[in-house]
């Protein structure tokens, strides 16, 4: 049986919901759930981005599976660019809390990281390759952020350098699902939905092609 792309079952869910969002939601009941939300948001701030920050942090560190729905849950309270941003640096600050968790307290997720020929695979390249190891693992968007984290920790890549890479190579899995978590609740018209589809299709284009350009290519190296 062919196996579904992640990507492609979340937008799909994506324009489900807004097309029948006037029907599951009516619009008084939606419009007084978002007047609720952005007035919670202006009351409290600053703290609200830590919140959702910190929310990354502690799930990358106890390996909780919530990453990527954080990554949509920003976008969804705070906008497409603004979700970005406060995504970006929680799976950035997530990375350092995963490395950390891996490698000094959680030590027995090495001995199961060494039981999978990919991933044993992949810590050979990145003692190679360290920088275009950690590109390519971010830019595998549809891999949950958890493990992405938990394979680079387990690599002998300096954390410095994986917060550094991570910060840049992490943007356009940031981007895609701030989109679509901004999509979710701020497109009324056609052409809003659109956009809020066009740039994570035109991002997962860039990134797929990135990816499959240097595995064509790592045979040679």
């Amino acid at each position: 049986m062919k196996r579904i792309n992640p990507i492609h079952l979340l937008i799909a869910l994506n324009v489900l919901l807004i097309v029948f969002r006037d029907v599951l939601l009516p619009a008084e009941t939606s419009a007084a759930l978002a007047t609720s939300i952005e007035s919670l948001l202006l009351s409290i701030g600053f703290f609200g981005y830590a919140g959702i920050v910190v929310a990354f942090v502690l799930c990358a560190f106890f390996f909780v599976p919530l990453l990527i729905p954080l990554n949509i849950l920003s976008g969804a309270l705070y906008g497409a660019y603004v979700g970005t941003v406060v995504a970006l640096i929680g799976i950035t600050l997530g990375c350092i809390a995963s490395t950390i968790s891996v490698r000094h307290v959680f030590t027995g997720m090495q001995r199961s990281i060494d039981k999978r020929p990919s991933l044993k695979r992949l810590l050979t390249h990145a003692g190679k390759h360290r920088n275009l190891v950690i590109v390519l693992v971010r830019f595998a968007v549809v891999v949950p952020y958890q493990f992405q984290n938990i394979a680079l920790a387990a690599t002998n890549v300096s954390i410095v350098r994986l917060t550094l890479v991570t910060v840049v190579s992490a943007i356009p899995g940031a981007a895609i699902y701030s989109f679509l978590g901004a999509g979710l609740v701020r497109a009324e018209q056609v052409n809003e939905i659109l956009i809020y589809l066009a740039v994570p299709i035109a991002l997962m284009l860039a990134v797929s092609g990135t990816i499959a350009y240097f595995s064509k290519r790592q045979p040679e190296s």
